[in-house]
């Protein structure tokens, strides 16, 4: 495919805001792209150039990107940096910019005919697997070449690519969706599509066995290591004892629920690898973690579903996510995995010497766990009480918290309890600290936009804008406006940790009101925990919006708790929760109190 072709179903992309007829233009694109190239093109819609776990990273900062547009057009790198800074984006001014073609430029870049979507990803790839002595210098001149052997349109993409800045605002639910369409004209296969991306985490790979064998081709995607599979996700309830309703098992185990980072661990013999519930290798962070795994693992293959929480062998004493977020970082791995120690908590196996275990039942894979994992200091099996009545699951839930616990995971016992990647199913139900007492439930949303800050906050921001996710639409849904909770210095570093992802209008995944528009719009990337007093009817917001009585769903009084940085956008609070939690609401005596 010409990358002329691809640009022309962008700019239709960024032409509408309606999901429909993105799935349509995206059947389209489908239809036109060969399967040599259809993961590409998956891939640039998307705005990256590999599958996230592929830790593919193009290490193209703003300003190396404006010293290779200096360098290819003969231009001023101050000239350009004033320019952009004082009146518009980079990818517009690469749009704008002459950039003449010079043959130096043929060892960089072979172009015959025009660019297609294959040249432009393989220089991408050269960029990216660049390294050592005059890495940087080669990743300006591969840049600089596939600029000039682009024309306008395409450097404005390419560009956009470069940087990171695509935002197309085609989600990956929109563009499986777009592949149904285009092999039966509807809908009817996005489940099928989407348990097969769930499973093997890429959705170029998805769209090109889709593309070479159809549907039946899909359904045959099977679990493989080193990609990471979607977690399963848990549903919530308003009262403990609906638990036993909800659950249609017997026998429910209640797990210990942890204030950690879910990790999903590959071991393929010594070799380990570490993936983050963003399904990103983070296997260099936590090198603890994975000599604990591969000595640990009385296996040759496995796939490991767990969590990881900063932990006090000393005391036997658990610390606080924030403690374990000291162990995030790309430089002095080593002296903080001494200082922040861990212990990997394990409660579920996916995948053994060869197969899978996800249709297996749950107590089925905890017993297989439990025969391959040999407890160490770091690294053991998750706590686990099995239950038959909810008196006895409190029990178990008080007791996690007299020990530092966030309270109980309680799953299914049945026999078809089985692994359901990406889903969030009735098989696994949280009940956590803040259910009790009379304390509400706290909401991780996405911040979409900021306004600015009065008084004391001028000059920064005095609220951000926060969304939940409706997963149907796969779209973003205001829930509040927060400004409180967060500290001084996190409220003044506010407008630097949101600028990269700035945007000059509204996110087209994102619905809002007229009268609840910010002043700034972020593309959907960060993820805050907030706690509320209660869910009410609002005229404001656009959750679970109701056209009949012109309104949605608001959280009352929200405060900042935390950042989530372990949760994508599309892991947040659902339109669906909200809605649910809502309900349970207006069936209590009394409604959500606020904290005290």
């Amino acid at each position: 495919m010409k990358f002329s072709t691809l640009v022309s179903f962008f700019e239709r992309l960024e032409e509408t805001a309606s999901q429909n007829e993105m799935t349509e233009i995206l059947a389209e694109l489908f239809g036109k792209a060969s399967e040599s190239d259809i993961d590409i093109v998956c891939y640039f819609t998307l705005g990256t150039i590999a599958p996230g776990y592929a830790k593919v990273d193009l290490g193209l900062g703003e300003k190396t990107v404006i010293a290779a547009l200096a360098r290819a057009s003969g231009r001023d790198e101050e000239a350009i940096s004033r320019w952009v800074r004082d009146r518009g984006t980079l990818s517009a001014l690469a749009a704008d910019i002459e950039i003449p073609w010079k043959e130096e430029y043929r060892d960089s870049i072979a172009v015959e005919n025009g660019l297609r979507v294959e040249d432009v990803h393989d220089a991408l790839m050269r960029i990216a697997t660049a390294s050592g002595s005059g890495s940087m210098k080669k990743k300006k001149a591969v840049l600089g070449a596939l600029l000039a052997a682009a024309d306008e349109k395409e450097r404005y993409y390419i560009t956009r690519l470069a940087t990171g800045t695509m935002r197309l605002g085609a989600g990956e639910r929109t563009l499986l969706d777009g592949m149904s369409h285009a092999v039966s004209g509807s809908k009817e296969h996005r489940p099928v599509l989407e348990h097969a991306y769930y499973t093997c985490s890429d959705i170029g790979h998805v769209a090109n066995i889709l593309k070479r064998s159809g549907i039946s081709g899909v359904k045959r995607i099977r679990v493989s290591l080193n990609r990471p599979i979607r977690p399963m996700l848990t549903q919530r309830v308003g009262e403990l004892a609906e638990i036993v309703g909800k659950i249609s098992s017997e026998r429910i185990a209640a797990e210990e629920k942890y204030d950690g980072e879910r990790i999903e661990a590959h071991k393929d013999g010594d070799a380990v690898r570490l993936f983050s519930r963003r399904l990103t290798d983070i296997t260099g962070q936590f090198p603890d973690v994975v000599e604990a795994v591969r000595s640990g693992i009385a296996a040759t293959t496995a796939i490991l579903d767990g969590e990881v929480v900063a932990y006090n062998a000393g005391g036997g004493t658990y610390q606080p996510f924030q403690q374990l977020m000291h162990r995030r970082r790309k430089y002095h791995v080593k002296e903080y995995a001494e200082t922040v120690p861990v212990r990997y908590m394990v409660f579920d196996l996916l995948y053994l010497d060869g197969n899978s275990k996800m249709c297996f039942s749950y107590p089925e894979r905890r017993a297989h766990l439990k025969e391959i994992l040999t407890p160490s200091e770091l690294l053991t099996l998750s706590g686990m009480k099995v239950c038959t009545s909810a008196e006895e699951i409190r029990d178990a839930f008080l007791s996690n918290l007299k020990r530092g616990l966030e309270g109980v995971i309680c799953k299914s016992c049945a026999t078809d309890s089985m692994y359901e990647p990406g889903n969030r199913s009735w098989q696994w139900i949280k009940w956590k600290k803040e259910y009790e007492n009379g304390l509400t439930d706290t909401l991780d949303l996405v911040i979409i936009g900021a306004t600015a800050g009065k008084g004391r906050r001028s000059g920064g921001f005095g609220s951000v804008l926060c969304a939940a996710y409706n997963e149907e639409e796969d779209v973003f849904q205001t829930v509040c406006g927060v400004g409180t909770g967060f500290s001084d210095e996190e409220l003044e570093g506010l407008p630097e940790k949101l600028e990269p992802h700035t945007l000059d209008r509204k996110p087209s995944r994102c619905q809002v009101r007229n009268r609840t528009e910010p002043e700034f719009w972020f593309s959907p990337e960060y993820v805050v925990e907030v706690l509320g007093s209660e869910i009410t009817k609002s005229p404001a917001h656009t959750c679970n919006w109701d056209e009949g009585e012109k309104r949605g769903l608001a959280l009352r009084f929200p405060r900042f708790i935390r950042w989530r940085p372990e949760k994508s956008p599309e892991q947040a609070t659902t339109a669906e929760e909200i809605a649910r939690m809502y309900r349970q609401q207006g069936n209590r005596e009394t409604r959500w109190p606020r904290r005290r």
